[in-house]
């Protein structure tokens, strides 16, 4: 199984291939929805790292760790490419049509999105930094493709 330094990796390549700029905020929910939809299309998950329910919605700590010092700015990523090479076909397949999608949305409103959303409300009402579990997902993120 991949981590989800791998995907960070993968999108920030994508990023800097297609002369776009993602910050860490970004990036934290990119990678929340990427394992939220991975869940409902493959029912497992992409990676193992926990999510947890920050202030301004999910965040992987150890990857908002080794941003942070970025704040608001771009993360600055040079391509090494292969960044592919973690990933099964079927995992690049999903990964290219999810994040031709979620790309182009803000990173505010992915923010609001989230807040919108019940698996970050439920964890993040227990305390900040609670995980958001993959059952609530799972749930929550099949439920909504469903009602589609």
């Amino acid at each position: 199984m991949v981590k989800a330094i791998d995907v960070a990796k993968l999108f920030l390549g994508w990023a800097t291939r297609d002369g776009d700029l993602i910050t860490n905020l970004k990036l934290q929910k990119l990678l929340y929805y990427a394992q939220a939809w991975y869940l409902v299309n493959s029912r497992r998950r992409l990676y193992e790292d926990k999510i947890e329910a920050w202030e301004f919605g999910p965040v992987i700590r150890s990857l908002y760790s080794k941003w942070k010092r970025h704040g608001n700015s771009p993360i600055p990523y040079k391509l090494i490419g292969n960044e592919e090479s973690p990933f099964g076909a079927s995992q690049i397949s999903f990964l290219k049509e999810f994040y031709s999608i979620f790309s182009n949305i803000s990173a505010t409103n992915l923010v609001n999105m989230s807040h919108n959303e019940t698996p970050w409300k439920d964890a993040y009402s227990m305390g900040q930094n609670t995980e958001i579990s993959t059952s609530s997902m799972m749930k929550y993120y099949t439920e909504l493709y469903e009602r589609l």
